[in-house]
Parts: structure tokens; C-alpha cells; sequence
């Protein structure tokens, strides 16, 4: 860690005003939405080849109670409904 440029950006920060820094807040937010998006589609991606489905196509099949009790399915299906989580969020 570059311990001169963390220091420069914490003078930076505080010398911001309440709201420059409630907007830096929203912005840093955002993007930690964006880069959790990012890997949650992924991951989702990866159950999609593997079973050659969407993942809203699984999610409404899983949770209609038509597939079975995998370990995968469960898994796929949290990380389904944290993006759901995600891009609410961010809308």
C-alpha cells in the first residue's frame, strides 16, 4: 500500500464539505453495487453453461419446487436473489 497517496487522499476527504463528502459516499456505494453485480453475473454465468438455463428461468423452476435439492441449485439460487438484491439497489 502506498502509505504517502492514502494520506494524501485522507486530507483530500477531509477537506471536502458534508455534502461532497455524502455524494463521495453515494459514489463509492455505487460502484461497490457495480463490482458486486459484476461477480454475482459471473458466478451466475457459470450455472448457466453448466445447466443450460437462464437464471431467472431456474429461479422461477427452483422455486416452483420443480428441480431437486442439489447443492448447486441452492448456491445458484442465493447468488440469483443477491443480484436481484444488487440492482434494486442501484436502481
Amino acid at each position: 500500500m502506498n502509505q504517502k497517496l492514502v494520506e494524501s487522499l485522507a486530507q483530500i476527504i477531509l477537506s471536502l464539505s458534508d455534502e461532497e463528502r455524502r455524494w463521495l459516499d453515494r459514489e463509492i456505494q455505487k460502484a461497490s453495487i457495480a463490482k458486486q453485480v459484476e461477480d454475482l453475473e459471473s458466478r451466475l454465468k457459470k450455472f448457466e453453461e453448466i445447466y443450460q438455463m437462464s437464471s431467472a428461468h431456474f429461479h422461477q423452476r427452483f422455486q416452483a419446487g420443480e428441480l431437486g435439492d442439489s447443492i448447486d441449485f441452492f448456491e445458484w439460487n442465493t447468488y440469483y436473489e443477491m443480484l436481484t438484491d444488487a440492482q434494486t439497489k442501484a436502481a
